[in-house]
């Protein structure tokens, strides 16, 4: 018999064409006459879907009374704070974040400690809360990091080089709004790493002990879509419309890690980010095939599955060579995603040392997310995995 599960969406999803944000007053009637603060990088804020979002705004009657522009491309526990600090005089009751994984993270952090009171590190864990939290409005600008979907927030410690997690039913945004066009401007090294962070989410969701048929089918069809649109979406001209998809893609493999959780491989990126500042999607695809090697000792048949499913391999002659084909198949695409936008395919080639492999090692077996993992690892494995990507 199946063992029990839960599962649900608890984020609206809304999008359209190309240019949606412009269009979307309508679907923010629930915040009506609301004071909202933006918070969001300095880039994004030059961008037109910046100014076409404040536009949809002002049409809705939502008053944007703060924003903050400034988020790193790693946002950590001072930058939360700095937030906090700016925006508590100016009473919100909306928050509203447009841009990549850290700017919606740091959103999420920047909610915990504007409504409950201390310090962010004291709300360390998962389901802490005990005070509602602002509604949150959420843009992703990406293709990779399904933070728009998800429960949890992963901020930095500076001071402690690791990556922090929080996980709270109440920090799941409230609105999610797609505008694929957002994602036609990014260079291709940034639509390289986070599609491949989508995959890692898929794949890993996929495998990891608490999937259920619910997450699996988001699973699937995330890895699918971003399996014959990511080469696409890297071509010089015409790529539109497989970042279309793969805005689509990113947002089902955050709905599917966000029930099932992560696994080894985002131990080993969370790990990277926080010691050696490799940007988290680059960290994924870095370890997401020695992950999977790892744990075909434990779930071939789940590999293999998810390759059949998602289109990477035909069914082979038996589970294990079906699994190990699978492997190969994703490893090809992760070369040729390397090929063809520059990210780094080696841990040496991301800025990694070999005198910062035992932090990491340290680091990665301290994290959550292998509590996730089909199969338990010990420091001596991650060990092998860091030192195997050095090359």
């Amino acid at each position: 018999m199946m063992d029990f599960f839960q599962f649900q969406v608890p984020t609206r999803i809304v999008g359209g064409e190309p240019g949606f944000l412009q269009t979307m007053a309508p679907e923010l009637a629930a915040f009506t006459g609301m004071r909202a603060a933006v918070i969001t990088d300095a880039v994004i804020c030059t961008l037109p879907a910046y100014q076409q979002m404040l536009t949809s705004l002002e049409e809705s009657n939502i008053q944007v009374v703060a924003s903050y522009q400034s988020v790193p491309q790693d946002s950590d526990v001072q930058v939360v704070h700095t937030v906090r600090d700016a925006l508590r005089p100016m009473e919100c009751e909306l928050l509203i974040a447009i841009g990549g994984g850290s700017v919606m993270d740091t959103a999420k952090a920047v909610n915990i400690v504007l409504t409950h009171a201390g310090d962010l590190l004291e709300y360390q864990g998962a389901h802490i809360l005990t005070e509602p939290l602002l509604p949150l409005i959420v843009i992703p600008t990406t293709v990779g990091t399904g933070s728009e979907v998800t429960m949890v927030s992963v901020i930095a410690d500076a001071t402690d080089h690791r990556k922090l997690t929080f996980v709270d039913y109440r920090l799941a945004p409230t609105l999610a709004v797609l505008d694929p066009a957002v994602t036609f401007s990014l260079p291709k090294s940034l639509v390289a790493a986070t599609a491949m962070d989508a995959l890692t989410h898929a794949i890993e969701a996929f495998i990891d002990v608490e999937h259920s048929p619910f997450s699996d089918l988001y699973a699937v069809e995330a890895a699918r879509i971003i399996r014959e649109q990511l080469l696409c979406a890297l071509d010089d001209h015409g790529y539109e419309e497989a970042r279309t998809h793969l805005q689509m893609a990113a947002t089902m493999a955050g709905i599917a890690f966000n029930h099932s959780m992560v696994g080894i491989v985002h131990a080993l990126a969370h790990a990277l980010g926080g010691v050696s500042r490799v940007p988290h999607g680059v960290a994924n695809s870095l370890m997401l095939v020695e992950g999977l090697q790892f744990n075909m000792e434990e779930v071939p048949e789940r590999i293999a599955e998810i390759g059949v499913r998602a289109g990477f391999v035909d069914v082979q002659n038996d589970v294990q060579a079906t699994a190990k084909a699978s492997i190969v198949a994703i490893a090809q695409l992760r070369a040729d995603v390397c090929a063809k936008s520059g990210i780094a395919s080696t841990l040496s080639a991301a800025g990694v040392s070999y005198e910062q492999i035992p932090l990491l090692v340290e680091r990665a077996s301290e994290d959550g997310s292998l509590l996730y993992n089909p199969r338990m690892a010990e420091e001596n494995d991650l060990l092998k995995m860091y030192e195997h990507m050095m090359k």
